[in-house]
């Protein structure tokens, strides 16, 4: 399941952020993940859900946009 993999990579660039520019939490995530990705989002909700626990991204809204076309990629990440 290379969902699982992808969210600790979401981990890692959100403590990244979070380094560069401290923040309590986040509020709100949004990714793009195309059609052609293979990715499945239920399974990307579910892996973000579990890997986001006890840490600062807990109860943070996932938002999974869908072009057509495109792969991977952070969007935008909203924190307090």
């Amino acid at each position: 399941m290379h969902e699982i993999a992808l969210c600790q990579s979401l981990l890692e660039q959100a403590m990244r952020a979070r380094e560069a520019n401290p923040f309590d939490r986040v509020v709100r995530v949004i990714v793009s993940v195309g059609c052609a990705s293979r990715v499945q989002p239920d399974a990307l909700r579910h892996a973000f859900d579990l890997l986001s626990r006890d840490t600062f991204l807990e109860g943070a809204d996932l938002r999974i946009d869908r072009p057509p076309g495109e792969a991977f990629r952070l969007v935008e990440m909203e924190v307090s």
